[in-house]
């Protein structure tokens, strides 16, 4: 007998698969059973524990909305919405943690999802020159969180945050006014420069708001105001670079 050949093999091969695929339970290609509420439970949260966190999301995704009622709810939106953490669906994140804060605020769950809604809102917090409604809200959360749960590390990590997101809006501010400035409408550049000043004082664009706007004021023939604000930059910041070097110029020559 002449040994078979490859394209025969492949032939026999193909064609027993066929075969074992029509018999009743046989494993080949067989089409695996419907997700279940309780298997899109049992499954997500296996897929969060062995953090495939994007299986998670999408598998935990259709156990929340069904699960009204259900003990494991809040568990499942705490693990999807870190799950969304992960994967940087921000947006979504917010609205897992906002229901646990909302749905379940006397459980121990609440304390971590306030946390999630600032981390949440935190990164969402773009670049200054872009709207600030992410960077408002991220301050707001954080702020509550850390009022709320004070002395705790997450808290002080908030605060660290709101630092650094009320730079965001202080320089957003700034930037807005120096628009202006550069284009000779002092007017307009001094309503940015003050609301710096009095919504951000203790950001490093406090004594920048105020050095822009004695020459500002300068450029004015605002002679009052400019000294005025000469001497606040000296007073109340008096270790920035701003009014170092302007106490090294002459008074009547800043801005020029």
């Amino acid at each position: 007998m002449q040994p078979m050949t490859d394209s025969r093999l492949f032939r026999r091969a193909a064609l027993a698969l066929l075969v074992a695929a029509a018999l009743p339970g046989c494993a080949v290609f067989q089409t695996p059973p419907p997700l279940t509420v309780e298997s899109a439970y049992t499954q997500g949260m296996a897929a969060y524990e062995a953090r495939r966190f994007g299986r998670a999301v999408e598998l935990l995704g259709q156990f929340v909305p069904n699960a009204a009622g259900d003990p494991r709810l809040k568990g499942a939106l705490m693990a999807l919405g870190r799950a969304q953490l992960e994967t940087r669906d921000y947006v979504s994140a917010t609205t897992q943690f906002l229901r646990v804060a909302t749905e379940f605020a006397r459980d121990p769950e609440a304390a971590e999802a306030r946390f999630g809604l600032c981390d949440a809102y935190h990164r969402l917090s773009p670049r200054p020159q872009l709207d600030p409604e992410y960077t408002s809200a991220a301050i707001t959360y954080c702020e509550s969180y850390a009022s709320i749960y004070p002395g705790t590390p997450q808290a002080t990590q908030a605060l660290q945050w709101v630092t650094e997101m009320r730079g965001k809006l202080a320089e957003k501010s700034y930037e807005n006014g120096f628009f202006y400035f550069r284009r000779g409408l002092y007017d307009a550049a001094v309503v940015y420069f003050n609301e710096v000043l009095a919504g951000f004082p203790e950001t490093a664009w406090a004594p920048r708001a105020l050095l822009r706007l004695t020459e500002a004021y300068d450029r004015m023939g605002y002679r009052e105001e400019h000294a005025a604000t000469r001497q606040r930059l000296l007073r109340d910041y008096p270790q920035s670079p701003e009014a170092r070097n302007l106490a090294a110029a002459p008074a009547d020559s800043a801005g020029r």
